[in-house]
């Protein structure tokens, strides 16, 4: 009977994904996305020109440099008169893993402002019938371990460490909201937990389920007797498998009517606990060494996702055991 069950809610879940899929196919025609040749936006961009029968335009550096506005404004300007664009997604932005953002806060602003202020005015300029979608990061969040509301996107800070990175963000939320006042247009937003998957790096320096995974596959298959991980293991973070932050980020430029939306599964995990996860997924049969020396961040983070579920019923599908195993799964083959 248990197993007939995960079978119908798995079948489920399928139907759920075909039948947005279909939607999208019928409302999504023309799309830009920058930030195309980042590890969502390459899964983005497969998924839209799997589902749709319209344009995918994948901008990624070697495309255009956002942060200089005239070649920007030169490529949009030849671009819309043979083009007619409804969608812009907006995931473009300069930000690595540990505590790179400690030393770099000047170029992290100077950056991804740049791109900000570029984008929202190209899109005003060349293509304001199109919606435009950005995705964010819960970074923008207060430091505490409850789960936060879109409310506390306001009147609260950051953790200090990430001060630059997230106030660019934050930047960009008044940014649509300007030009929404201002010209009518049409936007919306998405803050992302951490994002995991295939094709995730999987580098020491990266984010922690991707340096994790990374560690313990090439462990295993070196036969490496310890692994190191980075803190006691007792900070908790939100995950979202990749396959889902795509279907979400979808979900909410087709569909959203509101300015911002969390999209995450509202759970936190422990590193230890998904360090474990991910230790068997390997078959790693060493020691586990924490290094409690090393950069850890906030204590713990998580999204209170009610208002997604509220707006669109959307939620993530995949668990997070299923997650790192198809991960780990495609490391090890690739």
């Amino acid at each position: 009977m248990k197993s007939c069950k995960v079978r119908l809610a798995l079948r489920c879940k399928f139907i759920l994904r075909s039948a947005r899929r279909t939607l999208h196919l019928y409302f999504m025609k023309n799309i830009i996305i920058t930030g195309a040749t980042g590890f969502i936006g390459r899964a983005l961009v497969q998924n839209l020109r799997n589902s749709t029968n319209g344009r995918v335009i994948a901008m990624g550096s070697d495309t255009v440099d956002l942060v200089n506005r005239a070649a920007l404004f030169d490529w949009f300007e030849k671009l819309h008169w043979a083009f007619e664009c409804d969608h812009i997604i907006h995931l473009a932005a300069l930000y690595k893993a540990g505590d790179w953002p400690i030393h770099h806060p000047a170029t992290q602003f100077h950056v991804n402002m740049s791109m900000n202020v570029n984008i929202l005015e190209a899109w005003a300029r060349f293509f304001p019938k199109a919606k435009f979608t950005s995705i964010l990061s819960y970074c923008m969040y207060p430091s505490h371990g409850e789960p936060h509301p879109e409310t506390e996107l306001w009147g609260t800070e950051p953790e200090d460490y990430l001060f630059s990175y997230a106030m660019t963000k934050k930047a960009l939320l008044i940014g649509q909201r300007a030009y929404r006042e201002e010209y009518g247009l049409d936007c919306t937003s998405v803050v992302l937990p951490t994002v995991y998957g295939p094709g995730d790096s999987f580098a020491e320096n990266s984010h922690v389920m991707g340096a994790l995974i990374g560690k313990f596959v090439r462990a295993a298959l070196n036969d490496n007797e310890v692994v190191e991980v980075w803190g006691d293991g007792s900070q908790e973070r939100e995950f979202l498998y990749v396959e889902d932050a795509v279907d979400g980020i979808i979900s909410a430029a087709d569909n959203s009517k509101v300015d911002v939306l969390n999209l995450g599964t509202g759970q936190a995990y422990s590193i230890k606990a998904i360090t474990e996860i991910i230790r068997q997924a390997s078959g790693f049969s060493g020691k586990i060494q924490h290094n409690t020396t090393k950069f850890v961040g906030v204590k713990k983070r998580l999204l209170d996702v009610s208002r997604v579920r509220k707006e669109l019923g959307w939620q993530a599908a995949t668990s997070i055991e299923q997650g790192i195993n198809n991960t780990v799964r495609w490391y090890q083959t690739h």
